[in-house]
């Protein structure tokens, strides 16, 4: 059996709790490049397959940066929740 072979309902969500705790329109913050805090709004919440699991990840709006950014919500704090 492959990767590939793996029904994605049956996947396993990693941080499943993680997408209770943040909501779309919350304002969080993060580090990037272990150097650089960013800022921003959750647009969206999502799972994404990695390594035959899935992981709970946000589509961010970086404030002052004019773009949006995929983030892992483990590596997500909430500043303010909407």
């Amino acid at each position: 059996m492959s990767f590939s072979d793996i029904d994605p309902d049956r996947l396993p969500i990693i941080g499943e709790n993680l997408m209770e705790e943040f909501d779309i329109g919350s304002i969080v913050r993060w580090v990037h490049d272990l150097r650089h805090e960013k800022i921003g709004i959750i647009l969206e919440i999502y799972t994404q397959r990695m390594a035959n699991r899935l992981f709970p990840h946000a589509k961010v709006y970086v404030m002052g940066e004019d773009r949006h950014e995929e983030v892992l919500l483990a590596i997500l704090t909430i500043i303010s929740n909407k």
